[in-house]
């Protein structure tokens, strides 16, 4: 399903956001586990190249260069990942290796957003995988919002991972920032994961055809409204449909014993789709409320339930 949308990257590329999460607060870095003391003492070393100038030009760039070092001397995370951000771009190779093993003590070590941000496109042509972990940590953001840019980086990831539910997710909290926390949300991101998202959501109900499982990942995903919302009648009946099916699937799991106990399990078969079924029915009556890919979705699920309830009903058995 998911190779005929990977055209949808082709057309949005990776999000090189601002850092709108707050900067950390500085943290003991010479005596910490976080980095080693030769990695340390290179980028000591890298600060005093740069504080090292006797150009007039660039005296106040080498008081700027000596703060710095002073800074990373006091344990300054915010100076380390400067200094990491100077020896990547001096393309070196050692240079380069030092600034990602850099980064890497600052995201591992003390959960640093700008830091887990670099490693995502560091290790995004190379590793995807790996990528997505920094992009997923980096996402989350300091203790009071997202970093936007990370959560549609993270879905674009996910769906070339072959994981569309959670593109969807990733790719919808990228475009809904605003709602929760406005702080955190630069409008030319917003616009960017709005298009992607409706992109995304109609390549799925034009490209492809999903099945019932990857239908019910999607189902919540689906509607930018987030839609339907927790603590309502429509998402009641959702949530009730998928304890009917998911009941249905374990029976389904159970090794048959005598000819009543097969009779009776088929007779659960019949009550649990039936069930489901009827949950999804009224669901659907609030189509209005749901999105185009939402209701895609239904029919979707609707027509496999409506199979098995046809396979059941001619075999006595039936399988999702």
């Amino acid at each position: 399903m998911i190779g005929v949308i990977i055209a949808l990257w082709f057309y949005i590329g990776f999000v090189f956001g601002r850092l709108s999460c707050a900067a950390g607060q500085p943290v003991p870095v010479t005596n910490s586990p976080i980095i080693e003391p030769e990695l340390f003492a290179k980028a000591v070393d890298h600060a005093k190249t740069l504080a090292v100038t006797t150009d007039p030009q660039y005296k106040q760039h080498q008081k700027q260069h000596q703060q710095l070092l002073e800074e990373l001397r006091n344990g300054s995370v915010e100076a380390l990942y400067t200094v990491a951000q100077s020896l990547n771009q001096r393309n070196v190779g050692e240079d380069r290796i030092t600034s990602v093993q850099l980064w890497h003590a600052l995201a591992d070590g003390a959960d640093h957003v700008a830091s887990a941000v670099a490693l995502g496109f560091s290790y995004a042509e190379v590793d995807k995988e790996l990528a997505l972990k920094y992009f997923v940590q980096a996402s989350n953001g300091d203790d009071e919002g997202p970093h936007q840019a990370s959560l549609y980086n993270a879905g674009r990831l996910l769906l070339e991972l072959n994981d569309a539910a959670s593109s969807l997710a990733y790719i919808r909290a990228c475009a809904t920032v605003e709602k929760n926390y406005p702080a955190y949300e630069t409008p030319a991101q917003t616009k960017t994961c709005k298009e992607a998202y409706e992109l995304l959501s109609n390549q799925i109900m034009t490209k492809t055809t999903p099945g019932i499982e990857d239908a019910i990942e999607m189902f919540l995903y689906a509607s930018i409204d987030d839609v339907p919302q927790e603590n309502t009648k429509e998402f009641t009946k959702w949530s009730k449909a998928m304890e009917f099916l998911q009941t249905y699937a374990s029976l389904m799991q159970e090794e048959d014993g005598t000819a009543d106990d097969a009779n009776k399990k088929a007779k659960a078969f019949m009550t649990y789709l039936l069930s489901a079924q009827e949950q999804l029915l009224s669901l659907q009556k609030s189509s209005k409320m749901l999105s185009e890919l939402q209701n895609y979705l239904l029919e979707i699920i609707l027509g496999r339930i409506q199979v098995l309830v046809t396979a059941s009903t001619a075999t006595g058995e039936s399988e999702l």
